[in-house]
């Protein structure tokens, strides 16, 4: 008796976990679509809030960490250097690299060598060489040193930094026309800015050589997850300044507040999602007002891991760092003296990310139990579950038109398609092996080292 009287209610609690997720997901949408209207509205007028006379005044910084990439790093300075944006410092720290990318961007770009400083105010494995050249009103410095990680490399970057505002890049990231432009408009605009986050997008398939079937559909998976991601859930989050994750790829912080904070931590492997929370807890501490804003309309593009092996590395990697970020500052989560960062994300991410792939192997086992114990309302069951999934698919088909609707990342009809193909098999297949990755990185999440990853890369038409 005690044994059915649980069953049931475990299968009442999953069932309430299930309503609550689709109704975050009904919210987030509807502030998405909001947003992008008004973005929309002003994609001519943000363009216009920025004068360049003006902009010659506010000098940036781009630190862009690197190890072993020599495949893309030219395509990212490419990139910089073609960004409307006048005033730029590009930082390529290589990080003990044993492939050719240092002799690649000095011989490219005709870097000359400097003198390396003695002292600096983070402490990080030592400078080898440094290179520096001006082009017009850009300049690019390329800095050698002893391997250390990418946290490492990053407070290295910062070290060389002297600019008010500096924007950290991946080595395997294109930053796409007038996004450093519209992020500084974020900390104009709002003074109470601390750092500006910017949306991530993959290569277009058609960019892509012919992929097999499973390797597309991989691909495409993640474009979708993308969507949710940058089009819906941080939106929503930017809305009360609950942004605890600002994506490592792509994002823009105000230089001396990280170097106050002491930079990034070297013992995670999720830096970005630590130093985010931190700059909360800081800022709160000291009872100073402060946004960090997500501003969708600056995007950079990278390429998505392609093959399974890759995936399960990247993302088992990434729920470490979650990991490892939720319990370094536990202390926030479901803290009202941290806003809606400690109570509304808090409670989301142990929910929906760490919570989630105990909780969803729960809830099938409870289910199949009830069956056996003969008390499981199997109609009502099945039709609750197909309900569950019309509305999932129904979301991410409106998500997916209105980020084209909006011209955020006009995409082909043949590839809104595949995405609505996608958001069908995702929930018997690419949602089950994530839940699978998520408990793996979870119980070796003790041992695993830090360390640069790669994604195999391959070559675009482009």
């Amino acid at each position: 008796m005690m044994l059915i009287y649980i069953i049931r209610v475990l299968f009442v609690l999953f069932f309430v976990y299930t309503v609550i997720f689709l109704c975050q997901m009904g919210i987030s949408l509807c502030i998405s679509i909001y947003r992008l209207e008004k973005y929309k509205e002003n994609k001519t007028l943000n363009r216009k809030l920025l004068p360049t006379a003006f902009a010659k005044q506010i000098p940036v910084s781009v630190i862009i960490p690197a190890y072993n990439e020599a495949a893309c790093i030219t395509e990212t300075i490419d990139a910089l250097f073609e960004e409307d944006y006048p005033n730029l410092e590009i930082i390529v720290v290589d990080d003990g690299s044993n492939d050719n990318t240092e002799s690649l961007v000095v011989k490219r770009y005709g870097l000359i060598e400097e003198p390396v400083l003695s002292k600096y105010e983070l402490k990080t494995e030592s400078v080898l060489c440094q290179y520096r050249k001006v082009f017009g009103k850009k300049t690019l410095i390329f800095v050698r040193k002893k391997n250390g990680g990418k946290s490492d490399a990053l407070n290295c970057g910062l070290n060389i930094c002297h600019r008010p505002y500096c924007v950290m890049l991946d080595a395997d990231t294109k930053v796409q026309r007038g996004s450093i432009r519209i992020m500084i408009n974020c900390f104009l605009m709002n003074p109470k800015t601390i750092v500006c986050a910017g949306a991530v997008g993959s290569e277009n398939l058609k960019n892509y050589p012919k992929l097999s079937f499973f390797r597309k559909a991989l691909v495409v998976f993640q474009i979708l997850e993308y969507y949710r991601t940058f089009y819906m859930q941080r939106i929503m989050f930017d809305n009360i300044n609950a942004n605890i994750i600002v994506s490592g790829a792509f994002a823009m912080f105000d230089a001396d507040l990280v170097k106050r904070v002491g930079g990034y931590q070297v013992n995670t492997i999720g830096e970005d999602m630590e130093l985010t929370m931190r700059l909360h807890a800081f800022c709160a501490s000291q009872g100073k007002e402060y946004h960090i804003a997500y501003a969708p309309e600056a995007k950079c593009i990278t390429q998505l891991p392609f093959t399974y092996k890759d995936y399960y590395r990247q993302r088992r990697r990434w729920h470490i760092g979650l990991l490892q970020s939720m319990k370094f500052h536990k202390y926030m989560l479901g803290n009202g003296n941290y806003g809606w960062a400690g109570i509304m994300s808090g409670t989301f991410f142990i929910l929906y990310e760490l919570l989630a792939p105990f909780l969803e192997v729960v809830g099938v086992v409870t289910l199949i139990a009830a069956n056996l114990l003969d008390i499981l309302n199997l109609p009502f069951t099945i039709q609750a579950t197909i309900m569950y999934a019309l509305i999932i698919i129904w979301i991410q088909a409106i998500l997916v038109i209105a980020v084209n609707r909006y011209k955020v990342e006009p995409i082909s009809g043949k590839q809104r398609g595949l995405l609505f193909l996608i958001s069908i098999f995702e929930m018997v297949f690419f949602h089950p092996f994530n839940i699978v990755i998520k408990i793996i990185a979870t119980v070796m999440s003790y041992r695993h080292r830090k360390s640069w990853e790669h994604i195999q890369r391959i070559e675009t038409n482009q």
